[in-house]
Formats: C-alpha cells, sequence, structure tokens
C-alpha cells in the first residue's frame, strides 16, 4: 500500500509540470517512473493486481520518452524500462515498444561513452524475436512462433485479440477467485478460472501451461 500511495503523490506532484530541462521536474516525472516499476513488481511479487501492470509500462513509456532526452537520466531509464520490459506478461507488443524504447536508450549511452554494450545487443536479440512472434501472430501461423524457455504457452497469447482482453479478463479472474486459499494447487484453479473466462466472454480458447506441457509436474 505504501508504494501505491506515493506513486499517488508523486503523480500529483508531476501533474501539470512542463516536459522541460528543469531539473525540478524532471525529478518529479522520474518519481513516477520508480513508483510504475515498484508497483508493478509488487504486484507481480504477490501475485496480484497484475491486470494494472500493462497501464503502469504505458505510464513509464510516456515519461521516459520525454526523459530521454537528458543523458544524465540514460541509465536510470535503462533499470527502469529493462524491469519493467522483464515484468510485462501477456502484452507481447507493449513488451516491444519497452525493449525498443531501452534499446534507443542504451545506442545513446553507447555513443556518449565510446563502447558497445552487451546490453545492447542481447536487447536486439529480444527485439528480433518479438517482431518476428507477434508478425506470425498477426498472419495467423501460430505454431510457428518461437517460445522461449522449458516450458511451452499456448501461442494464442502473442494474438493481438488477447492482448487486447487479457487485463480485463484477468480482473475477472482475480475477483472469481478473491475468497480461495492461495496455498499449494491454486494454479490449477488460477488456470481453470482464466480458460473460462477467456472462453465465455471473449471466444478465445486458451490451453494453461499444464495442457502446454504434459507430463510435467505443477503445484
Amino acid at each position: 500500500m505504501k508504494i501505491r500511495t506515493e506513486l499517488e503523490k508523486a503523480r500529483k506532484a508531476a501533474g501539470g509540470l512542463e516536459r522541460n530541462g528543469l531539473s525540478t521536474n524532471i525529478d518529479a516525472y522520474w518519481e513516477v517512473c520508480c513508483g510504475d516499476v515498484l508497483l508493478a513488481e509488487e504486484n507481480v511479487s504477490n501475485g496480484t493486481r497484475q491486470w494494472e501492470n500493462a497501464s503502469l509500462a504505458e505510464e513509464l513509456l510516456d515519461i521516459a520518452a520525454y526523459l530521454e532526452g537528458y543523458d544524465h537520466m540514460l541509465s536510470n531509464l535503462h533499470s527502469a524500462l529493462s524491469r519493467m520490459a522483464d515484468i510485462t506478461y501477456g502484452h507481447p507488443r507493449l513488451k516491444l515498444k519497452l525493449l525498443e524504447l531501452d534499446l534507443l536508450v542504451l545506442r545513446r549511452i553507447e555513443a556518449i561513452h565510446g563502447h558497445d554494450l552487451s546490453a545492447a545487443d542481447d536487447t536486439m536479440s529480444e527485439i528480433s524475436m518479438y517482431r518476428s512472434n507477434i508478425a506470425l501472430a498477426d498472419k495467423g501461423e501460430l505454431e510457428s512462433i518461437v517460445q522461449k524457455g522449458h516450458l511451452r504457452h499456448d501461442p494464442v497469447e502473442w494474438t493481438a485479440g488477447y492482448e487486447s482482453v487479457i487485463d480485463e479478463a484477468e480482473r475477472k479472474v482475480e475477483s472469481c477467485l478473491e475468497d480461495h486459499p492461495r496455498g499449494m494447487g491454486f494454479c490449477f484453479a488460477y488456470w481453470s478460472t482464466k480458460a473460462q473466462v477467456l472462453q465465455e466472454y471473449y471466444g478465445i480458447v486458451w490451453r494453461s501451461p499444464a495442457r502446454m506441457n504434459p507430463g510435467v509436474m505443477f503445484d
């Protein structure tokens, strides 16, 4: 609750300030960015209210596009953008925007210091993969989508249709499971409810990680 309260204070402090080079204004907007990242990370850590993380990422992107014009902010922006990208789930197009702005920031840092950064190469590689998978999803070629990691996820998660409704769907799921015990086996209740909500309200057939990875034990 403290992070949420501090973010609201930061938003009020930055509200109406010009996006210029005044250090006080830059600092005020940066406080909002910090709050966006910290609240999103807290949501993921607690396993609740993750449906609001996309709006936090959008707010970060909007402000970061302004702060990117100031060299002394670049290192901080890289940290904020990369951390937000790491916890942006179910929104491939939004994550791509975060990665692309982060790459711009990294290239600016490279230009200032006169040497290449390995982080820029890693980010470029991830951007390439996201662009390719999004293009495949837009063409309906879901089975050609590249999967990262050991566990497979339903490629429908790369589609624009899924991305456009997932926050609203997740909010419904969280409401349905509000009184459900969050111990061992909760993931199965969550996945079942999510699949039901997506099918019933949005006509999206979604397969859980358990269905996508037969033989893997989940708890």
